[in-house]
């Protein structure tokens, strides 16, 4: 397995809380992402770690041209995050962990 890439953001929860307008959202989320998130107690800590997991990507990939709707991050049935890039076949890891102030992600493209 060749790295070819690592991507890493942080964020702060109060930023994605303070941004999260309708259309911010619907530029931003999937709406699988959306109605996964929003149902949830801790649904800006959930939101600021997929921002920080989109932002990680565009780092791994080092490729700013990539829209942050396009790429989504879905979990498996296991809870494990995976990247998913509209109309593109990813070789990437992801991982992702919040708390309440801080959402921090990081990207593998192998």
């Amino acid at each position: 397995m060749k790295v070819s890439g690592l991507g890493i953001d942080i964020v702060e929860t109060s930023r994605i809380k303070k941004a999260a307008s309708k259309a911010f959202l619907r530029r931003v989320y999937s709406s699988n992402e959306l109605s996964l998130c929003l149902k949830s107690a801790n649904k800006y800590e959930r939101l600021a770690a997929r921002f920080a997991a989109k932002e990680a990507v565009i780092k791994a990939l080092s490729n700013k041209t990539i829209p942050l709707k396009d790429i989504e991050i879905v979990n498996e049935l296991t809870g494990r995050p995976t990247v998913k890039i509209k109309g593109k076949k990813t070789g990437l890891l992801i991982s992702i962990s919040h708390c309440e102030k801080y959402a921090c992600a990081v990207c593998l493209a192998v």
